[in-house]
């Protein structure tokens, strides 16, 4: 029954496209000529708009079902980034804590050792004089000393190397 209601409506359609003149016909926007709305469309148009309506919103209601697993996995992503974050704070603060620990550390190491050089450097000073009168004494006795050359080694050594 439902089917020849159907059918009734397009024939209704169709007669209704045959009753209209050139008069009824207009020029669309691309030169074609357009036929004003019937008016069962104009009558149905209202009762089309809610199905479109529940379409849009199923539409829309999938569209932020894949928001909403986009922000989950975002959120996901976030939270691992912060475990990470944390992670590197705790370490940065042990970091800095030895780096404190090594600052102080050396501070104390090259105290030590500018005190141990100023030592050292007192001593060198103080053997420089009897280092001077040790290389002195030296040059006094190497000019004592016979002249290797000509001494009697040196003319026994000729004699067998000449025989």
């Amino acid at each position: 029954m439902t089917d020849d209601r159907a059918d009734d409506d397009r024939d209704d359609d169709d007669r209704a496209d045959e009753d209209r003149t050139d008069e009824d016909r207009t020029d669309g926007p691309d030169g074609t000529e357009e036929a004003p709305p019937s008016i069962f469309d104009t009558l149905l148009t209202p009762l089309r708009l809610p199905g479109r309506v529940v379409s849009d919103v199923e539409t829309l209601a999938s569209r932020a079902g894949e928001l909403v697993d986009g922000v989950r996995a975002l959120l996901g992503a976030v939270d691992r980034i912060e475990g990470a974050v944390d992670r590197i704070e705790s370490r940065v603060v042990a970091l800095e804590s030895l780096e404190g620990t090594i600052t102080t550390r050396l501070d104390g190491l090259r105290s030590d050792l500018n005190e141990r050089m100023g030592t050292v450097e007192h001593e060198v000073r103080s053997m420089r004089p009897p280092m001077d009168q040790i290389a002195c004494d030296v040059q006094k006795l190497e000019g004592l000393l016979p002249n290797a050359n000509d001494g009697p080694l040196t003319r026994l050594k000729d004699t067998l190397s000449s025989g």
